[in-house]
């Protein structure tokens, strides 16, 4: 990406988004002679984050921050060592960041926007870089923390583009129970394969490519990620419009599903009421349904405690003769409660508590633990009334 920082000062989203997207037109003949549908250097990728205290001009401080952290990890240690990592402010709320790496003499550049509550990076940088530079960096960032959908509200995502049809897709399935793991990967897929891909082996998409018309053609191909990113691979020229209008759709839904999982409008605190105290509201995020049934509370903690919070994240303490446990989040610094309800797994917000932490936490048990659980949310306000 050779954009200069310039080029986007002050200019709105959908201008943004637009500067952007130009990277990824073709004309009918490359459209046509395009034999592959992810990778390539000039994909459009947008990782949407949920942003709890990063703001532009800051990377030096989150840098310097983790650089002097005591408790840093070997893998965050290596990553500081390796890079080198500058920030070029354009306005208030976008800079475009370069990450460094000496060793392979490479620079890769990425656009930070601030939305809100929540932090947009863009690039065209190529997959295997994306990945070493971009997706550590934001891994190890204690601020932000991608994006992330359960399989149904990646389905439902997709099934809200317009003019689009399913046209390849990758569905995993993972239960400690089962002797099997599958890792279906399909292109050229159609809307009716990923549903056999779910009912013969139970297992759940974690990407969905999609084609989307231009009346009459295919204009626009892309991919939605469960794991906080979006993908446009390309646009036909003269469908520029349209393929923005897709884009920020695209990421605004994304963000509503996501909030509709894992914000916490109702914590448990306490209030005074009149001359006495009551709990302000409760907030219980549910993994439900697996693809088993024999097994018993005590049992899942196990699991949990060995597949799930095993490593430097996570300390905890187990309550109620074992049967739960109260969870301590380092590198968020937020509690939350696990309450097994075999073979279902329930998460209770505290006071403390945000989405980063229960986010992170379901996202561990689908990646570790079990990809089959269906996932939901209940809530109540105590004081409504």
């Amino acid at each position: 990406m050779d954009t200069p920082p310039s080029t986007f000062q002050n200019k709105s989203t959908r201008e943004v988004f637009h500067e952007l997207v130009d990277s990824v037109v073709k004309s009918d003949e490359e459209m046509s002679d395009k034999s592959t549908r992810g990778g390539d250097q000039t994909d459009l990728n947008v990782y949407l984050c949920d942003n709890h205290g990063f703001e532009i001009g800051e990377i030096d401080h989150w840098v310097t921050k983790l650089a002097e952290d005591d408790s840093l990890t070997g893998h965050t240690e290596s990553y500081i060592d390796e890079h080198s990592i500058s920030e070029t402010v354009a306005d208030d709320r976008l800079s475009v960041v370069t990450i460094t790496t000496p060793a392979k003499n490479r620079e890769d550049e990425f656009v930070f926007v601030t939305n809100e509550q929540y932090l947009w990076v863009l690039t065209t940088v190529h997959s295997e870089w994306r990945q070493k530079t971009i997706e550590n960096f934001l891994n190890y960032l204690p601020c932000v923390e991608r994006l992330y959908l359960s399989s149904a509200d990646l389905e439902q995502l997709n099934d809200g583009i317009a003019d689009a049809r399913v046209s390849g897709f990758t569905a995993k399935y993972h239960a400690p129970n089962r002797k099997r793991d599958a890792t279906l990967q399909f292109s050229g897929a159609e809307a009716d394969d990923l549903r056999r891909a779910e009912e013969t082996f139970n297992a759940k998409p974690t990407r969905i490519e999609f084609d989307q018309t231009n009346s009459p053609t295919t204009a626009i191909q892309g991919a939605n990620n469960n794991d906080g990113r979006v993908t446009l691979q390309s646009v036909r020229d003269g469908s520029e419009t349209k393929a923005v209008d897709t884009l920020l759709g695209l990421t605004h839904e994304y963000q509503r599903l996501d909030k509709a999982k894992f914000e916490v409008r109702h914590s448990p605190d306490t209030e005074v009421v009149g001359s006495s105290y009551a709990v302000s509201g409760s907030t219980a995020v549910e993994l439900v349904s697996p693809d088993r049934s024999e097994v018993t509370d005590s049992e899942l903690v196990e699991e949990i405690v060995e597949t799930v919070l095993n490593g430097n994240r996570y300390s905890y303490e187990e309550r109620d003769l074992g049967r739960k446990l109260r969870v301590f989040d380092v590198e968020c610094d937020e509690t939350f409660d696990i309450a097994p309800e075999a073979p279902d797994i329930v998460l209770y917000a505290r006071a403390t508590t945000t989405a980063l932490s229960l986010r992170a936490f379901v996202r561990r048990v689908y990646e570790r633990l079990d990809s089959t659980y269906r996932l939901q949310k209940s809530e109540t306000s105590m004081l409504d009334g």
